[in-house]
């Protein structure tokens, strides 16, 4: 197991598991007794005893995108507790009946958002921002403070583009709207690797830097 206590911010605690052969993060964000998870790529037994340690109630769970290190523990979590599944509607294609899904089954999805999209989980609301290149239907989502890039932006790299349905072009335009669409001081949490900062990817990401 790879679990690190990534950041508190007020009372909102960030806690990364890294799983899989991919190595793909997985978020549990949780502020008194609720949370939200991000990405549960990989079934996970670690995960699991860590939500029932800590009691804690899943209000929901949210995919960045549908590729299967970031869909996979899906149902898993939410054979046990029921809460509602949120994934961009354009990368329904790795997710339903499609010969892109290599997971074998429909991901149980109960709300596909769009770009715009607002939801309200964890006494905070969550907006949807939709950034594609490394799929069609990427996204990041942010509440303030805080943003969860997926397979966007990592530190000082990008998601790979050289999968079906990626671009390059597209996700170096979505890069830099996420640096005009969010403060210097944000704090990224990527779908694999360390946690970075608007500023610091400004400054620094080869790809993208300004």
């Amino acid at each position: 197991m790879n679990c690190d206590i990534m950041s508190q911010v007020i009372e909102l605690e960030i806690v990364r598991f890294s799983l899989g052969a991919l190595r793909s993060n997985c978020y549990i964000v949780s502020e008194r007794g609720e949370a939200l998870i991000i990405d549960p790529g990989y079934e996970s037994d670690e995960v699991m005893k860590y939500i029932q340690k800590n009691m804690l109630s899943v209000e929901g769970i949210y995919l960045t995108h549908g590729h299967p290190d970031h869909v996979g523990g899906v149902k898993q979590i939410k054979a046990v507790y029921q809460t509602k599944v949120y994934a961009p509607s354009k990368d329904k294609i790795w997710m339903g009946k499609s010969t892109y899904n290599q997971i074998g089954y429909e991901i149980p999805v109960d709300v596909y958002v769009h770009h715009g999209d607002t939801f309200d989980k964890i006494g905070r609301t969550w907006k949807v921002y939709e950034t594609p290149g490394h799929s069609q239907g990427s996204t990041v989502l942010f509440t303030p403070g805080v943003l969860f890039t997926g397979d966007t932006l990592f530190y000082e790299s990008i998601g790979r583009t050289d999968i079906p349905l990626s671009d390059f072009v597209h996700i170096k335009k979505s890069i830099k709207h996420i640096f005009e669409w969010f403060e210097e001081d944000t704090i990224c949490y990527p779908g694999h690797g360390r946690s970075t900062t608007i500023l610091h990817e400004k400054k620094h990401n080869p790809f993208v830097k300004i």
